[in-house]
């Protein structure tokens, strides 16, 4: 067995599947082309105004703007003279042309009528009182125009919930077919993670979204070395999953990038990723296909958990692009330069459909890369029919990075046969365009 076999056989087992091919697209070559395009790329952040209270002023709304994002996701219950918190930012995302998935329950219902609540009911659903819901949440957004779908998992692990999952996905199918609805979650923690792709994506219409979340930047992760690479190994392993997960469903899915730090009893849980480390974490879900990025989180303060009892069990101090007072912190800027590089690829990317993707972890037979030195991660795109992009990330997050791409005899990038050589900045990626050589006389 190759070696890059035995290293997934491996995995293979740690994960309960039984080939190579089951957990990574890089570990066969069978990988079905996605049924639907990238589309454009949906650059977004989540909990873009205040942390512990509503915060919406004249800065917050410029520096919004200023970051280079277009779409907004998640925020807490507040209402005051000018609407909801949700309502405010729905009017505000629509001025600018972005995206905004709608979470609350309508104008005069309950907390209790959250679309949320109702897919993880563990009581047989109604669906007459859910269909109200569902119109109603409908109705309610349905002239803002940046309502884009319906934000209704959120870290709902047990697979208790997935039946009602799969009755709200198909109610708001049938009501409103052209928005996705969008669910949140790391899919390695979910009881049955088929089961509940199945409720998300084969129950509804197509284009349903997964956002997986997944924070590898722990507060002891060095920055550079054996360490470093084994933390970006399980951050790629796990868009692997998603991207295998996905394979011949017609559904997207969003990375929920990590931008913030934690402190958790005094002690940094999470450490604030660097520019670069933000931009490698960016291009990986690139590499695997991802239709969206999410930075998580935008603004800072502190989380307060408490039991049943209301006991105070745990105190979290988050810092994300903003700090406390709302002003930039270096995340920002860094986030704020990669979404203009983003603004530019998402053009080429749009139209694409992912292939499948190739490492110098465990390189496998192709017909595109035949030698890939260097570390690094190759996405492979096309028309859904024929590979005619590749999109190489520099897996270095400390240091600048030369990659050398032996390519397959009959393939050119940028007219250029054979050895092919990049000098990629530290976390880096570029996309290129490969073609067949032509066997002709001229």
């Amino acid at each position: 067995m190759r070696r890059g076999c035995l290293w997934l056989a491996l995995c293979a087992l740690a994960l309960g599947v039984t080939s190579c091919s089951a957990v990574n697209p890089t570990a066969s070559l069978d990988y079905v082309p996605s049924r639907l395009p990238i589309g454009p790329v949906l650059v977004g952040t989540w909990l873009p105004a205040g942390m512990n209270s509503f915060r919406f002023s004249a800065e917050d709304r410029a520096l919004l703007e200023e970051v280079g994002i277009n779409s907004l996701q998640w925020l807490q219950r507040h209402e005051d003279e000018f609407g909801t918190a949700e309502a405010q930012l729905m009017r505000f995302a629509s001025e600018r042309g972005w995206h905004m998935p709608a979470y609350y329950e309508p104008a005069d219902l309950t907390p209790y009528d959250k679309l949320h609540n109702w897919a993880t009911r563990a009581e047989e659903i109604n669906v007459d009182s859910l269909r109200l819901v569902v119109d109603g949440v409908r109705q309610q957004w349905a002239l803002a125009p940046a309502f884009a779908g319906y934000l209704v998992g959120h870290e709902d692990y047990n697979g208790a919930y997935y039946p009602a999952l799969a009755t709200v996905v198909q109610v708001l199918g049938e009501s409103d077919p052209r928005r996705p609805v969008y669910s949140v979650g790391r899919l390695r923690d979910y009881q049955d993670a088929r089961a509940f792709f199945d409720a998300l994506f084969d129950a509804g219409a197509p284009g349903n979204v997964f956002q997986q979340e997944h924070y590898v930047f722990r507060g002891q992760v060095p920055e550079e070395g054996r360490g470093f690479q084994r933390r970006i190994a399980d951050l790629v392993d796990g868009y692997d999953e998603v991207v295998r997960g996905l394979e011949g469903r017609a559904g997207r899915w969003h990375a929920i990038v990590q931008v913030q730090s934690e402190v958790r009893g005094g002690k940094v849980y999470y450490r604030k990723p660097t520019a670069a480390e933000i931009r490698l974490q960016v291009g990986l879900a690139l590499s695997r296909g991802a239709s969206g990025i999410v930075y998580f989180l935008y603004s800072s303060g502190v989380e307060e958990l408490r039991d049943a009892q209301g006991n105070l069990v745990e105190t979290r101090l988050y810092e994300g692009l903003v700090d406390l007072d709302g002003l930039p912190t270096p995340s920002y800027a860094a986030v704020q330069r990669l979404n203009g590089d983003l603004h530019d690829l998402s053009r080429a990317l749009e139209a694409l459909h992912f292939h499948g993707a190739l490492s110098s972890r465990f390189l496998l037979q192709n017909e595109w890369v035949k030698g890939l030195d260097g570390d690094a991660e190759v996405g492979l795109f096309g028309d859904g029919q024929q590979v005619s992009h590749l999109l190489l990330v520099n897996r270095w997050g400390h240091a600048a990075q030369r990659v050398r791409l032996q390519l397959g005899a009959h393939w050119t990038v940028d007219g250029t046969e054979g050895r092919v050589e990049l000098e990629l900045a530290a976390g880096d990626f570029r996309l290129l365009r490969i073609e067949q050589r032509s066997t002709g006389n001229g």
